[in-house]
């Protein structure tokens, strides 16, 4: 056994030790500290209005964690109780909504909102977007009802909540998510402009507006000299993809998001290209209002992000993935190995199984899966992948040697240890 390898094996207990700390490691990815917060107007503090918008708070939580817009959905009920025969007046209001879970769980979950929340208060709003679920408040039926002056802040309880979609098998999408450097042109009479970081528009508020609802990390370009000289408004007009990726190379932004709004004959028309992990989507939202519009083509973006990027539990349950970083030289070197493969939202356990030289073979224990594992190390800086072949010595320690792991003394097995994955640490 080499040097580094014996210094290492005296250091295991103390380093190991922050394996079930989260530090943040993504210089890149962005962290989102209110994913499971929400604010909801209110007409009054009692009793009926309040377990009407813990409702409707608790199903925005659940869209924005899932990344899923079809997670819960606000529909006439199938039975109307005290039905009024309907009359046919310009003023004629629609059936009472209520909120539907897509699957059994989540049905039985909205019933009992209220179990689900940590912390509640009222307080004047701040300005924070939410989603009008069209869900009627009991004051509404009341004659002279005032505006809401007031909304009802509510925090979720983590823990419960994630549970709950893993139970449902719906993505859980954490708090590190992917910078999103939006290209925008607007076609507003007759005249094109592109959204950037010094532009003030009404669609750029909308978007920053919409975005944050859904807990997705936008950025728009400077549009400065540099870029300027790499990219026009024709070209995102046009999407030339090799004009837009070149433009967007400064800016090293996890997924791009590209698109252009145009209004025809009274109607928003926009079209959406988002590129993310090498793949393109596309689409097309129409509609009468620009909110409405831009509000489709974010939730759309959420989605194929969240698919792509969530935690998504699997009927395997607990997996272990053996990953195998290179570069490591020294203390220093592992302990940031550790730390950040720690981090990560889809990894539950960290182990060091195995030393080599300047190689360490990590076993990490996740609810999902290899694919989930490479998904989140996409999101990070650390490291960078290596071609994904089978070494044709893999790393070994001799019999014998006893090294510190996350349970205890664990002993080295005179065997290879194939890596799923591969990957080097960069300095």
């Amino acid at each position: 056994m080499n040097c580094l390898a014996r210094v290492w094996i005296g250091v295991f207990i103390g380093v190991t030790g922050f394996s079930g700390i989260f530090i943040s490691q993504n210089a890149l990815a962005a962290r989102i500290g209110d994913l499971y917060e929400a604010e909801i107007p209110v007409l009054s503090q009692n009793r009926a209005d309040r377990y009407v918008a813990i409702q409707q708070a608790f199903a925005e939580v659940l869209v924005r964690v899932s990344g899923q817009q079809d997670v819960v959905l606000a529909l006439p009920p199938l039975i109307e109780t005290n039905a009024v025969p309907i009359k046919n007046t310009p003023n004629q209001q629609q059936p009472n909504l209520v909120l539907v879970g897509k699957t059994a769980e989540i049905a039985s979950a909205l019933n009992r909102a209220t179990s689900y929340v940590k912390q509640f208060r009222y307080q004047k709003t701040t300005g924070r977007p939410y989603i009008d679920w069209g869900i009627k408040s009991p004051e509404v039926e009341k004659p002279n009802s005032k505006k809401s002056q007031q909304v009802l802040w509510i925090r979720f309880n983590k823990k419960k909540i994630n549970k709950l979609l893993h139970e449902a098998n719906l993505p859980v999408w954490g708090s590190t998510r992917p910078s999103i450097l939006v290209w925008m042109v607007v076609e507003s009479q007759g005249k094109r402009y592109l959204l950037s970081n010094t532009v003030k528009s009404t669609t750029r508020e909308s978007i920053e507006k919409h975005a944050r609802l859904y807990g997705l990390p936008v950025r728009f370009p400077l549009m400065d000299l540099a870029d300027r000289a790499n990219i026009s408004i024709s070209d995102v007009w046009g999407n030339f993809e090799d004009r837009v990726m070149q433009a967007s190379q400064r800016y090293q932004a996890e997924a791009i998001l590209v698109g252009k709004l145009y209004q025809a004959n009274r109607v928003w028309n926009t079209q959406w290209h988002l590129y993310v992990n090498g793949r393109r989507e596309d689409w097309q939202e129409q509609g009468v209002y620009l909110q409405k519009v831009v509000k489709q083509g974010l939730s759309h973006t959420a989605q194929n992000l969240s698919l792509a990027f969530a935690d998504v539990k699997t009927d395997k349950g607990i997996q272990h993935v053996l990953v195998k970083i290179k570069e490591v030289n020294g203390l220093a070197d592992y302990s940031q190995a550790v730390k950040y493969l720690s981090s990560l939202s889809a990894v539950k356990k960290v182990q060091t199984i195995q030393v080599d030289k300047s190689s360490v073979l990590f076993d990490l224990t996740t609810q999902g899966s290899r694919v989930g594992v490479m998904q989140a190390i996409a999101l990070g800086s650390q490291l960078v992948a290596e071609p994904n072949t089978i070494p044709k010595q893999a790393a070994v320690i001799s019999s014998g040697v006893a090294m510190s792991g996350e349970h205890g003394i664990v002993k080295a097995q005179p065997k290879e240890k194939v890596p799923d994955l591969i990957y080097r640490l960069l300095q």
